[in-house]
């Protein structure tokens, strides 16, 4: 079964997407979702940023930044102790601007930076780019006491002032009547290239993105609609296959696989009248978004862009694709071509190698 996505026409117009690895930090699995699966305590997290270039109109944006390196000294207090409860670990070794310095893409370049949502592992830190580079943020960030003004101007604020003092804080306004896979939808070059999702529910001010990579291809970039592939992997429009090829436990082979019902033991379905093919391993945690029921819309409309063959679906923290796919300064506009997104579709399920009854 395959999802009755109805994606939007070309105009013309395409942008690379390079995916820029922006550090990564670890915190234990019941800590973002509901259930538990034996053997899967730690979540391993990449946070990644994305470099959206549109050659036609010479433009770049930054769709997240990653994590700061200064996130000690930088952060707000409750961004600590949250850091310290979740037990998290952070790690970061070149941040994105020095990345994109290294190779020759001066930070002048970058026209603005989109940030997902407010999260630290999301935000970096635009206070490195010059005035010139805008804010962009998602409905509700300036209304928002936890999001605007900054830190430490604002007490309560879960962001630092600096990230948009002297330089242009853009708020995107979803009052259209575009849609795309059921999101509010904005044309953010207005050419068909790249669009801009509110995607609710984790945050108040959560947005993702649909970047056009061919006539009729595209890469949903999730940020934090789903921490984990578990949580919209698998569903009736993209059923466990009765033969995973290749298999997630190998290594550099394409042509290995192993049975889907492997992993029945370990499914939380498993003893309930849900059907373990067809059902999510993960359940979203309440205490990870701010609108449960939003979010879990936001996942389930996502879920339909994860079973269209013209969709390879990103999201922020997909540590199963750091052996599937290219880096900054490559991009990964071949993804159809190259297989990234058959590859990397049940990749996931290596987590669960532990909970597997031999």
């Amino acid at each position: 079964m395959t999802s009755n996505l109805f994606l939007p026409q070309s105009k013309g117009s395409t942008v690379d997407v390079s995916i820029i690895h922006g550090g990564r930090t670890t915190v234990p699995t019941l800590y973002v979702f509901q259930n538990k699966i034996p053997g899967h305590d730690v979540l391993d997290i990449p946070c990644y940023s994305f470099l959206i270039e549109n050659k036609k109109q010479g433009k770049k944006v930054l769709f997240d930044l990653g994590i700061m390196k200064a996130w000690k000294e930088k952060q707000p207090p409750q961004i600590l102790g949250q850091i310290e409860f979740a037990k998290a670990v952070m790690d970061i070794d070149k941040d994105v601007t020095e990345q994109l310095s290294e190779s020759k893409v001066a930070l002048e370049s970058i026209d603005s930076i989109i940030w997902s949502h407010h999260h630290i592992d999301h935000t970096g830190d635009p206070s490195l780019f010059p005035a010139s580079t805008a804010l962009v943020v998602g409905p509700g960030f300036k209304s928002n006491k936890t999001t605007f003004p900054g830190y430490p101007e604002n007490p309560e604020a879960l962001v630092a002032n600096d990230a948009f003092l002297g330089r242009e804080l853009i708020e995107l306004d979803f009052s259209t009547d575009l849609k795309i896979g059921g999101f509010p939808a904005v044309d953010y070059f207005g050419d068909g290239g790249f669009y801009i999702l509110q995607a609710q529910g984790h945050t108040h001010d959560h947005i993702s993105a649909l970047a056009r990579t061919s006539d009729d291809k595209f890469v949903f970039l999730g940020g934090d609609v789903a921490h984990h592939p578990g949580e919209y992997r698998p569903t009736a429009h993209l059923p466990l296959p009765e033969s995973v090829q290749p298999s997630p436990f190998a290594i550099n082979t394409l042509t290995s696989s192993c049975p889907g019902a492997l992993f029945e033991e370990c499914h939380p379905a498993k003893g309930t009248s849900k059907d373990y093919r067809t059902t999510p391993f993960y359940e979203l945690n309440p205490a990870m978004n701010v609108s449960l029921p939003d979010a879990i819309e936001s996942v389930n409309k996502m879920e339909a862009f994860d079973a269209s063959p013209n969709v390879f679906v990103v999201i922020a923290h997909d540590t199963s694709l750091l052996d599937v796919l290219p880096f900054f300064p490559k991009t990964i506009n071949n993804w159809d071509s190259a297989n990234y997104k058959s590859i990397g579709t049940w990749r996931f399920l290596k987590d669960f190698g532990g909970a597997i009854k031999s």
